[in-house]
């Protein structure tokens, strides 16, 4: 399944010409409603639109778009019960045809559109450009958008897909479109401030186009697919056939739009669409060099043509040439020239989207917004204070517990008398304590009854000064040893 809103603008111009069927529901020339301007959330198996120009002075040709119609919208509801695998096999039985196509599920996003229409992705906080591929060789597909260019990527949780003119596009700088876009985070209400712009500008503003926003994405087990229910049933299937359809299909490249809002065409795309034979895919990755065109027809990337968004003059990207950008787009590019192109601003710019998306928690309210990201710091902010209070009571326990301890020492050999001799003496007491100084409660060591240790000192005031085995010196009193050992 997935949960996506879709978002369609017609223009005036396109309103009073194209019908469009978004999933059971339908806009335009031909619907029940002239509106030019619809949007739809729910959660799909699949979701689509499909739009189809008539010309209003010719009956056939109304009469031809409102059986299409009635056709999109059974295969609407052929897919939402066997998936986008059965779409093959509804284009072919119903004869479909379109002049726009949007198709999405968990697993792909499909699009057949014409070359004076973009397709856009804002993915992150980045603005990409969606480059045509090659259209999926199936019998059933090849009379199916022939005119159009297809495209085809893997969606994201999160993705803002934009379908519009590119000449539009190149009115506003890469960089404030990102900003706008991930600030808004709402395609339908940052296009809407655009238009605004434009339109104090002097520019054409009232241009058709689609959007998609990706909410969340729920891939279906294998065994809901209908051949896999077949099988389930005993009956005989397709033989996978709707799955290899899509395994033929070769995703669409992209270029990051602050490189530039060109087109790349596929080598020999126009023959290949012609192909009714399936090249091999060894064929199709030989290196081939890219085709550039554009849909611009200025010549400047920045000019006093250019609407300004945030009313600055000073631009935080600079546009590369084509050539550049057929150099780093027309080859391969390897995982060390990643690394190579890597630098912290990435690891910056996620930092800021991560606290724009903080301070736009709440899109319906910015006060909100504002109100939660506080709650959130302060609470951040608690846990700091009773993490660091924790390791500080832990740190006076510990001191607390090392104050208990008997203090045991040793003495100073610096400040000890000079030693007299050394004789070895067996100690006579039960338990000696040898101290620090005669008469100190400073424990040095402690030896019992039957132990030999060596006293260094004569007799003074009833103490003697001792060393242990193991080299500890102190005081003992000197009744508490016994003379020298007679030799054998």
């Amino acid at each position: 399944m997935i949960r996506s809103t879709l978002t369609a603008h017609l223009a005036d111009v396109d309103r009073h010409e194209l019908t469009l069927q978004i999933n059971d529901r339908d806009i335009g020339l031909l619907a029940s409603q002239h509106q030019r301007y619809y949007v739809m959330s729910g959660n799909r198996r699949v979701q689509m639109i499909a739009g189809l120009f008539t010309h209003r002075d010719d009956p056939a040709s109304i009469s031809s778009t409102r059986a299409l119609l009635r056709l999109w919208l059974m295969t609407f509801r052929d897919l939402q019960i066997n998936g986008l695998a059965r779409f093959p096999q509804c284009a072919q039985s119903r004869d479909l045809d379109a002049d726009f196509i949007l198709l999405m599920d968990a697993h792909r996003v499909l699009i057949w559109c014409h070359r004076d229409q973009g397709v856009y992705l804002l993915r992150g906080n980045r603005l990409y450009r969606q480059q045509p591929t090659y259209p999926p060789q199936q019998d059933a597909l090849l009379s199916l958008g022939i005119p159009l260019d297809f495209y085809a990527f893997r969606p994201s949780e999160g993705d803002d897909l934009l379908i519009i003119d590119p000449s539009f596009i190149d009115l506003f700088d890469c960089a404030d479109l990102e900003s706008m876009f991930t600030d808004i985070r709402q395609v339908n209400v940052a296009m809407t401030e655009l238009m605004r712009l434009a339109s104090n500008y002097g520019y054409l503003s009232d241009k058709t186009w689609f959007s998609a926003q990706i909410q969340k994405l729920e891939p279906e087990p294998e065994a809901l697919s209908a051949d896999s229910r077949g099988r389930a049933a005993g009956r005989r299937t397709r033989g996978g056939s709707g799955d290899q359809w899509f395994r033929r299909i070769r995703w669409s490249k992209v270029v990051p739009l602050m490189d530039g809002n060109v087109l790349i065409l596929p080598p020999e795309l126009e023959q290949y669409r012609m192909r009714p034979e399936v090249q091999t895919y060894e064929e199709l990755s030989l290196p081939r060099p890219p085709r550039f065109t554009t849909h611009s027809g200025r010549q400047g990337v920045y000019g006093p043509d250019k609407v300004d968004i945030i009313e600055s003059g000073t631009r935080s990207r600079s546009r590369r040439s084509k050539d550049e950008i057929a150099e780093t787009y027309g080859r391969k590019v390897t995982w060390l020239d990643r690394v190579k192109e890597w630098n912290f601003g990435g690891f910056r710019d996620c930092i800021a989207g991560t606290n724009r998306r903080l301070m736009n928690l709440i899109p319906s309210s910015r006060g909100l917004s504002i109100l939660a990201y506080i709650v959130i710091l302060l609470i951040i902010l608690v846990i700091l204070v009773a993490i660091l209070v924790s390791m500080r009571e832990e740190s006076d326990d510990s001191d607390s517990l090392q104050s208990d301890i008997p203090k045991v020492s040793t003495v100073d050999s610096s400040n000890q008398p000079q030693i007299d001799f050394e004789i070895d003496v067996e100690v006579r007491a039960s338990s000696l304590r040898i101290v620090a100084a005669p008469n100190s409660d400073v424990l040095v060591a402690t030896v019992g009854r039957g132990e030999h240790v060596v006293q260094l000192t004569y007799p003074k005031d009833g103490w003697v000064m001792i060393r242990t085995a193991d080299d500890r010196v102190g005081y003992v009193p000197e009744s508490l040893l016994l003379s020298p050992e007679v030799a054998d």
